[in-house]
C-alpha cells in the first residue's frame, strides 16, 4: 500500500516471456511481487497459454485473483498481493 493507505497498483507485460520449460514469467512475477506490500494489486498482461500457470503459481503462493479478462487476444490478470 501507499504512504497514503491507498492500494497502489502496478503493470507488468509477460506476453513474450512465455517458456513453459523455465517459467520466466513467473520468476518476473514473483520479483515484481517482492518489492510490493500486502493488497496493493499487479495488473499481468499475458497470453492465454499463461493464465492458467499465473492461476495455479498465484494461489500456491497465497495471491489472490481478482479477474482474468480477455482483451484484444491478451489476458490480463489482476493479482492482489497476498502475506507470502
Amino acid at each position: 500500500m501507499s504512504s497514503s493507505g491507498e492500494s497502489e497498483i502496478r503493470t507488468l507485460d509477460v506476453t513474450s516471456l512465455f517458456n513453459p520449460v523455465d517459467c520466466q514469467s513467473l520468476g518476473i512475477i514473483r520479483t515484481t511481487l517482492s518489492s510490493m506490500r500486502i493488497g496493493d494489486v499487479l495488473v499481468i498482461s499475458s497470453n492465454r497459454f499463461q493464465k492458467r500457470e499465473i492461476e495455479s503459481w498465484s494461489r500456491k503462493f497465497g495471491h489472490r485473483l481478482l479477474s482474468a479478462d480477455d482483451v484484444d487476444g491478451r489476458v490480463v490478470l489482476r493479482l492482489e498481493k497476498g502475506s507470502r
